[in-house]
């Protein structure tokens, strides 16, 4: 079947993934939604497909390259190259110093954020740029890499900052090529991510910021919508700050 458009949506089961998912579904016809998962994916089956569209929900642990080889070789074979691709899987957010890091812990959230990431685009990077039709890449990142970082978070914000870096280099090595490649930085944002840090912290950070709130995930949707979109087709290489003014 000939989709208008085919999303890759890598963390699809997150709360960000599900809206996502929610949002692209109610808006787009005749899409084919590729929703990755790593251990449930209950709360994406409970979309139901509308306009024509279709909903595949795929397992893998991507902290595994096998595991990440064979969603490649999957998607491949049974359905066909996405148009878009949206990165959103993550470890839960936690606070670490340095005395306290542990490497098997920060090597398995670089597998799964990073290396299975440069797995993916290294497989349909080059089908996305012969369509040369404005193919999208959005990757999650964090407002910790628009300013100087928060204290104690050493793991999370090398990896984000790595990922910033991967970001740009693709960005320069496949420029002209009418494949975009952007990032969404919000900052905290209200969902299960945050479900092993202390409440307080939390409770702390929304009284700091603007509106003495942390974001929604309504608040960030539209921002990755946006860079999904044809509207976005002249923009390549931004990390867009999602944090109302929170963090300059």
């Amino acid at each position: 079947m000939n989709y208008e458009n085919i999303y890759l949506i890598l963390g699809g089961s997150s709360d960000i993934g599900c809206e996502l998912l929610n949002q692209l579904n109610h808006d787009k016809n005749n899409s084919l939604f590729l929703m990755h998962y790593f251990s449930n994916d209950t709360k994406m089956k409970e979309i139901k497909a509308s306009n024509h569209n279709y909903i595949k929900c795929i397992q893998a642990d991507l902290s595994k390259i096998d595991q990440v080889k064979k969603l490649t070789e999957i998607i491949k074979s049974e359905y066909v190259c996405p148009t878009h691709i949206v990165h959103l899987p993550a470890n839960k957010f936690d606070y670490t110093k340095l005395k306290e890091f542990d490497w098997n812990a920060f090597c398995y959230d670089m597998e799964i954020q990073v290396h299975s990431l440069i797995q993916i685009l290294n497989s349909f990077l080059p089908e996305m740029i012969k369509r040369k039709d404005y193919n999208k890449v959005v990757i999650m990142l964090s407002s910790v890499t628009i300013s100087t970082p928060p204290k104690y978070l050493m793991s999370y914000n090398m990896i984000k900052f790595t990922l910033l870096g991967l970001m740009k280099s693709l960005v320069s090595d496949y420029s002209g090529k009418k494949i975009n490649i952007n990032a969404v930085s919000p900052s905290m944002i209200n969902t299960k991510f945050l479900s092993n840090i202390d409440s307080r912290i939390i409770e702390l950070n929304a009284t700091n910021s603007n509106e003495n709130k942390n974001a929604d995930i309504c608040d960030i949707v539209p921002t990755i919508k946006f860079l999904l979109s044809k509207d976005s087709n002249y923009i390549n290489g931004i990390n867009l700050n999602v944090s109302n003014g929170n963090v300059i």
